[in-house]
């Protein structure tokens, strides 16, 4: 019986593994098709998909490149959100307001998840990419709606 319980196991795991195959893919650093970022982030970053697609359900994993003096203001997400640094120097922090007291300086290598719902805001101090992964579809809500760069330029073109 125990050997009916392996094979079956191996059999599963065999099965995940060749469907993870199927939809894997191999990404190069060099070769990634960066893209402006959406409207509801401010202007001036680029965005490549590494992986999924962060619009539809599922996992994804994203880089977003932005250059320094860029930044997102104080902002949560519906589902939870994991960023790594790969290059660069950023400051992150979080609660309901910009506190630049409150700022932790993050380098590369170093890592944050924001949990749904999680007040958090980040400013680059030197070009840097960031390694975003969630699951989709990715949305972004401004805790101060003034600061949605949609709203901003929707009241332009007023």
């Amino acid at each position: 019986m125990r050997s009916i319980f392996l094979a079956f196991g191996a059999l599963c795991a065999l099965g995940a593994a060749s469907a993870l195959a199927e939809t894997g893919s191999l990404r190069r650093a060099g070769e990634l098709d960066w893209k402006a970022a959406p409207a509801s982030l401010p202007r001036g970053a680029e965005v490549a998909v590494l992986f999924g697609d962060p619009f539809k359900p599922g996992p994804f994993v994203a880089r977003l490149r932005a250059p320094a003096g860029y930044q997102v203001s104080v902002h949560k997400h519906p589902d939870i959100e994991t960023v790594t640094v790969m290059s660069g120097v950023v400051r992150f922090g979080e609660g309901q307001h910009i506190d630049p007291r409150a700022e932790k300086f993050l380098h590369v290598g170093d890592f944050f998840a924001a949990t749904p719902g999680m007040g958090h805001w980040f400013v680059v101090n030197e070009d840097a990419v960031l390694q975003v992964t969630g699951a989709g579809p990715w949305k972004i809500e401004y805790l101060d709606p003034r600061d949605d760069p949609q709203r901003k330029a929707a009241s332009r073109n007023e």
